[in-house]
């Protein structure tokens, strides 16, 4: 998805009251960290490296090599995008992206489980 058209969508939501849910903060995910199904985020900011790698944010994609079984069916996660972040810290106007934020994935949710332990973001600390 077009980056302009998703912080639109973001900022309509959050003028509307429809914002997606929020995540408290942590250590800063960043373009290569893992999640809670062994995936991997692919994307990141072209303009901000956190530890020499781009930082991710609100709508970076991950990808996902588990597979879940739905009645004897095989239904792969494939992947997905990371569905919350932090409002106030901004990256490239979108959200950052943080340890514990929230991925959808086709039919299921992760969470990102590894960030850079020397970059906390939003934590209030």
């Amino acid at each position: 998805m077009n980056m302009r058209l998703l912080t639109l969508f973001y900022l309509f939501l959050l003028t509307f009251g429809a914002a997606p849910e929020v995540h408290a903060g942590g250590p800063a995910a960043r373009q290569g960290d893992t999640t809670t199904h062994n995936g991997m985020v692919i994307a990141g900011s072209p303009t901000v490296l956190i530890s020499d790698a781009p930082a991710a944010r609100l709508g970076d994609f991950v990808v996902c090599p588990e597979v879940s079984q739905n009645g004897g069916v095989p239904v792969p996660h494939v992947g997905g995008q990371i569905i919350t972040g932090v409002p106030t810290v901004l990256i490239d106007g979108m959200p950052a992206a943080t340890v514990g934020d929230t991925v959808q994935e086709v039919g299921v949710q992760s969470a990102i489980n590894l960030g850079a332990p020397t970059v906390l973001i939003g934590t209030g600390n």
